[in-house]
């Protein structure tokens, strides 16, 4: 009769050992382990250079051609006697370190897949450098694109100055981008790291002020008109609001039209954006002022439009016409502020409501649908554009007859 097998136990001599978890690395997948693309003939062939970082960016470009990025694991400047040296390796090797700041998102990953690609620098006698391939081998599969790579695609000195003078010129981050793949075709940075380093640049400039008070800095600076209130006592700011002193000049210049509307999601504290707009006499519009305001309610608004009014050199001046959007609030604060001004609802807050209107009664299918509104767009532009009441009457009468 065969006997039954006998169970493993562990050594009960030897000492429980701990294991140790290293937290936020990621070890190898199976699949990708088995995965082995060896690019060392691409290097075995490299030429004697006298000066390294001649050599360093040789390397650098013969692994973007290849699809994988390079970095500097180790090197000696050849201080107290040693020989100089330098080894490179793929950027995906080695193991991944916790950081003692902890991340926001807890399900981060690494891309170290312990990678043993090597390659070494030698300093020799004849003041040359000489490079020989270590480990030409790569546990990964190749990128097929360094665009946006961490390391390919990481701004050069000189690109990150081009950046902070645009920046400092109020350049938009794409116009900036333009330029840079202008001036070179090879080059693999993409948007994010433009936005990173022009926010790394105004955190830069602001220094140890917040952003508030950056902004209150460069009101006082540029000499600009500029009134907040607090909450109650305290120290917090509910509402802000300032001008530009050429947009007061224009402001008194010409008084007669104001144009009024708010703006949603345009700052990281999701305030909204109070903009005051005039209009020239030679229908140039401008802006008057601006003003972050708690909330949208009526002490908000009556504050901001008390603190426009107080811009005016002549106290008996006053707009004309005030356009607004169908606000109820801002509609009660401009007649009690300007009670003989004459108020207006935006001609395209108008045309949406009526066209939403519009949708909602009318019951056609939807390739008709799309001709009655195109039909309902012409009919409500020849009323809106009259230029005298015969005209108006003659459109109104068009619409009601079709």
């Amino acid at each position: 009769m065969a006997e039954p097998p006998i169970e493993l136990k562990p050594n009960i001599d030897e000492p429980n050992v701990p294991v140790v978890v290293q937290p936020n690395v990621v070890e190898p997948d199976e699949e990708q382990s088995n995965v082995v693309v060896n690019t060392g003939e691409y290097f075995i062939n490299c030429e004697k250079m006298k000066v390294r970082d001649v050599m360093i960016e040789w390397c650098k470009r013969q692994a973007a051609n290849l699809g994988f990025s390079i970095v500097i694991s180790k090197s000696d400047n050849g201080a107290f006697n040693r020989k100089k040296f330098f080894i490179l390796g793929c950027e995906r090797g080695g193991v991944y370190k916790e950081r003692k700041r902890k991340s926001k998102k807890e399900d981060t990953a690494t891309r170290k897949t312990l990678c043993s690609f090597r390659l070494r620098g030698y300093y020799l006698a004849s003041e040359q450098w000489s490079l020989s391939v270590v480990c030409g081998e790569h546990n990964h599969e190749m990128s097929k694109t360094l665009e946006g790579h961490l390391f390919a695609g990481r701004l050069k000195p000189e690109e990150n100055e081009c950046v902070r003078a645009l920046t400092r010129n109020l350049v938009a981050p794409k116009n900036i981008m333009t330029m840079l793949k202008g001036r070179n075709s090879d080059s693999k940075t993409n948007m994010k790291q433009i936005y990173n380093s022009c926010q790394r640049f105004k955190t830069d400039v602001r220094g140890e002020l917040s952003e508030l008070q950056h902004l209150l800095k460069c009101c006082e600076t540029h000499k600009y008109f500029h009134k907040y209130r607090t909450i109650g006592d305290s120290t917090t700011i509910q509402d802000i609001f300032w001008a530009y002193p050429e947009s007061i000049k224009l402001f008194n210049t010409f008084p007669t039209v104001l144009m009024m509307d708010s703006t949603y999601k345009t700052n990281k504290y999701k305030m909204p954006l109070f903009e005051i707009v005039g209009v020239t006499s030679t229908e140039e519009s401008h802006n008057v002022g601006f003003a972050y305001i708690a909330n949208e309610k009526e002490d908000n608004f009556e504050w901001a439009l008390e603190t426009c009014k107080s811009l005016w050199i002549s106290k008996e001046t006053f707009p004309k016409v005030i356009v607004t959007n169908r606000d109820k609030s801002l509609m009660n604060v401009v007649a009690k502020v300007f009670p003989n001004s004459t108020a207006l609802v935006c001609r395209v807050h108008v045309y949406k409501n009526v066209k939403a209107k519009f949708k909602a009664l009318c019951t056609a299918k939807e390739q008709k649908m799309d001709q009655l509104v195109k039909t309902l767009k012409l009919q409500w532009n020849s009323i809106v554009d009259s230029t005298s009441e015969e005209s108006y009457t003659t459109a109104v009468v068009k619409r009601t007859v079709r």
